[in-house]
């Protein structure tokens, strides 16, 4: 009798763990779902790539700002990019990668291009992964990755967690607004070239719906805590009919 009771208890415990992974999968799915619509739906499924310019402001640890400069980015799904910043025109810092071809370079104001080197290869891989457009678009549905449903946030019970969990352990967790059912931050980590860890953070705000996409015109991204980068778009469009030959090896301008 005392086996059978033992027995009947682990069977409870068992059904209702299950129970609850059936009910976190629920969660989960709706979290995305509902995120998904509030972006804009089968119109941000659909976006191909897109072009924008605005303003950005660096921050030492001190929180020191490095003053604003100006950018264009160019970003063609799922891996292609071309990012220009500088504020006078003719030195510009370009930097283009393209996953497909595998290939990367670097132009620095006046300098001749150069072929970018594993890391900073490796450093944009790491932001293609991380980026709201992958991540809803494609991450969250591979099989081969696991999603965890952690509840509110400790920090703000607005927020509900998810984290994912990749095979090759690259572990990410999605605040989503209960409010605006809009993705609120992405959290995950980074290893530096010399191996070192630390915690990165992009937080989205100043949403506005352009083109029938929903857009965060602010991001700010932390690094360990402290204040690292603050963008603000000023303009941006979607579908723009991006070529391929774009993302190629950057010219110095004359």
């Amino acid at each position: 009798m005392r086996k059978l009771t033992v027995l009947f208890a682990v069977g409870l415990l068992l059904g209702s763990g299950q129970l609850a992974r059936g009910q976190d999968e629920g969660k989960i799915q709706k979290l995305f779902q509902d995120a998904i619509q509030a972006l804009g739906g089968d119109t941000f499924l659909k976006v191909t790539d897109m072009v924008s310019n605005g303003t950005y402001y660096g921050f030492d640890r001190d929180g020191n700002s490095s003053g604003l400069t100006k950018f264009d980015d160019y970003t063609k799904f799922p891996d292609k990019s071309r990012f220009e910043s500088g504020n006078k025109r003719k030195e510009r810092d370009v930097t283009v990668f393209n996953l497909k071809k595998k290939e990367g370079w670097i132009l620095e104001g006046q300098k001749d291009p150069r072929v970018a080197t594993p890391d900073e290869m490796e450093g944009f891989k790491n932001d293609v992964k991380h980026s709201i457009d992958n991540i809803f678009r494609t991450r969250y549905q591979d099989p081969e990755n696991k999603l965890f449903y952690l509840g509110p946030s400790d920090a703000d019970v607005q927020l509900e967690m998810v984290r994912l969990l990749d095979p090759e352990n690259d572990e990410v967790t999605i605040y989503f607004d209960r409010l605006s059912k809009l993705p609120a931050k992405i959290e995950y980590q980074v290893i530096d070239q010399r191996g070192i860890h630390y915690r990165e953070a992009q937080e989205f705000s100043q949403w506005h719906k352009i083109q029938g996409v929903n857009t965060p015109l602010r991001i700010d991204l932390s690094r360990n805590g402290h204040k690292f980068i603050q963008q603000f778009i000023l303009k941006i469009t979607y579908n723009n009919g991006l070529q391929d030959s774009f993302f190629s090896k950057p010219v110095p301008p004359k």
